[in-house]
């Protein structure tokens, strides 16, 4: 996989690999790691799982559970959580939601999407690259997740080099992309350590 077999969409974006029927939201589900981000609030070991809602239509409606550790956490200790529900945004592409938090976050409400995602096949790595719009506690931003394919028949790959080759790839094809103040957003981004 070359940059430029890594595509990704400007905010708002009404490319058919983000439209129903392209964008499959059930494979999204699942677990990712943030490799790569624009937050300042993210330092180690973040993760994002995406879990379906019983009884909701084709995943227009799921959960997320976001973990993440502080730097000066002691290992082992429990990361820090924060719980919401993803919605579908009406009129928009297949790959676009609308978050509210949960429990004491309740009235905190944002709004991403995803620009791009794709599968390397050498390394077994999965990607995609979302964009958020700004809350009332954090800047708008990109993250980068990564994670193993669950749908390959190669082991996800160890290795750092190839892990790290693949990111600054993705990474690249953010930042030259020009739509809706991405790339420039991009140039605050910084790898976040602990994941895959």
């Amino acid at each position: 996989m070359s940059t430029a077999d890594i595509t990704i969409h400007p905010p708002s974006s009404d490319h058919p690999s983000l439209s129903e029927g392209t964008f499959d939201r059930s494979s999204f589900m699942g677990k990712w790691g943030v490799a790569w981000s624009t937050l300042p609030m993210w330092k180690v070991n973040v993760t994002i799982t995406y879990t379906p809602i019983a009884g909701t239509n084709n995943n227009t409606k799921f959960e997320d559970l976001v973990e993440y550790r502080k730097e000066s956490a002691a290992e082992g200790s429990k990361p820090s959580t924060v719980r919401g529900v993803d919605t579908l945004t009406p009129g928009s592409n297949a790959a676009t939601f609308d978050w509210k938090g949960s429990s004491y976050l309740f009235f905190v409400h944002s709004h991403w999407e995803v620009l791009g995602y794709g599968k390397d096949e050498g390394s077994g790595l999965e990607w995609a690259v979302t964009f958020f719009s700004k809350t009332l506690f954090t800047p708008a931003g990109i993250d980068i997740y990564l994670r193993s394919s669950p749908n390959t028949s190669l082991p996800a790959s160890k290795d750092t080099a190839i892990r790290a080759d693949l990111l600054r790839r993705i990474v690249t094809a953010v930042k030259a992309q020009e739509g809706g103040g991405v790339g420039k957003l991009a140039e605050g981004g910084f790898e976040v350590p602990g994941i895959v």
